[in-house]
């Protein structure tokens, strides 16, 4: 009998061994190193011999280059496509741009340095990286962006083509992590079309439209050092479902355009729904925390100090964090939380809610705060200091 069972064991162990080596294979693709053409960039689309679980290498020894380009690249769940340096860090003038990708991880881990990816432009032109069209599932880390227009766009604005228009798909699962942001002309991370409800208008065969921009899903944006930019830190819109984070940020000196509409810390613009948490928010033009979203939002244990104080220059009637609510099609309630936030040295209140559109359900807490705390009419809500 015992004989039986230690047989029956090795069985067991053999077929686990050759289980989790068919899963290793299957995971382990081929390296791909990538040349720059004569403009020190490359496109690669989706004519390119490559597989799912493959790993597309961008050696430093080539430095600089110009841009990477990627059109129609499709890794899977189990064996995404994978982006990496190699050797130390990538130098980089304009970017990287991802149009109708899915299940693709772009790191800066492929040498000693904590950002493998360096992009900065002398003009402080253009994107350092572009998430658009019909993406989803992409991850991107360990990227040090310095002097650009934006560091990260992730968005598809109003198109003729349907494919491209609400609700016809939904940028979902974008991952930003372990980045650095520093010195850009516009926001950090701009996330989402700020015109959901088809605002902008645009041609299409001589006709005037007003599509919807498509919208975003399951964004989350973590651990990330963004400091010094002329508008806001990070701005999330268009994020209507899912399980949106951001968390773990450190986000500082925001708003260098000096225009009292833009510079806020962090903004959940109209239509998102979204978790904020564990942040650190300092020296904002604006808001510390601005929310125009619906749905149910979070925002707590998030530090926030000097809201409307930037470089010497004080703005009146800024709040560490402000929410008001916006028109939504269809109607859309709003359900609010915040708590033990440390909020201090503002310009207005440490807390505020407004009441655009009185879609605001019961059940709304505030409670644990520091600072100081003004509800509109109206509003239910329950908390303590």
């Amino acid at each position: 009998m015992k004989r039986m069972v230690a047989a029956l064991i090795l069985i067991y162990l053999a077929n686990y061994t050759f289980g989790q080596n068919a899963i290793q294979t299957k995971r382990t693709g081929k390296k791909i190193y990538i040349s720059k053409g004569t403009d020190n960039g490359r496109y690669i689309g989706s004519d390119w011999n490559y597989k799912p679980g493959d790993t597309f290498v961008i050696r430093a020894n080539n430095n600089p280059y110009s841009y990477l380009s990627f059109d129609g690249i499709h890794g899977t769940e189990i064996s995404p496509v994978v982006i990496i340096n190699e050797g130390s860090q990538v130098k980089m003038g304009n970017g990287m741009a991802f149009n109708n990708c899915t299940y693709i991880k772009i790191t800066g881990t492929g040498s000693k340095d904590s950002y493998g990816f360096y992009i900065s432009d002398a003009g402080s032109n253009g994107v350092a990286i572009q998430i658009s069209g019909r993406s989803s599932n992409i991850e991107v880390s360990n990227i040090d962006i310095y002097k650009k227009t934006y560091g990260f766009w992730v968005k598809e604005e109003a198109s003729c083509i349907d494919s491209l228009q609400f609700p016809n798909w939904i940028i979902s699962n974008i991952s930003l992590h372990n980045n650095r942001i520093r010195k850009v002309t516009q926001e950090g991370m701009y996330l989402g079309s700020t015109a959901p409800n088809g605002e902008r208008e645009i041609k299409c065969n001589g006709k005037t439209m007003h599509p919807k921009p498509l919208y975003l899903s399951n964004i989350k944006v973590y651990n990330n050092d963004i400091d010094s930019t002329n508008r806001s830190g990070i701005q999330l819109s268009c994020a209507a479902s899912g399980n949106n984070k951001i968390y773990n940020n450190h986000v500082s000196n925001c708003g260098f355009e000096f225009n009292d509409y833009q510079g806020n810390g962090i903004s959940l613009g109209g239509y998102t729904q979204a978790h904020v948490y564990d942040n650190v928010i300092s020296n904002t033009y604006a808001i510390g925390i601005l929310v125009l979203g619906a749905g149910f939002i979070k925002i707590n244990n998030n530090t926030i100090n000097n809201s409307g104080i930037l470089a010497g220059k004080r703005v009146n009637g800024m709040d560490g964090i402000m929410v008001d609510t916006r028109f939504t099609k269809p109607v859309d309630s709003t359900v609010i939380q915040i708590t033990n936030n440390r909020i201090n040295n503002y310009t207005d209140y440490g807390i505020r809610l407004y009441k655009t559109c009185n879609t605001y359900k019961k059940d709304n807490i505030i409670s644990h705060n520091t600072g100081t705390i003004n509800v509109a009419e109206g509003i239910s809500w329950n908390g303590s200091h």
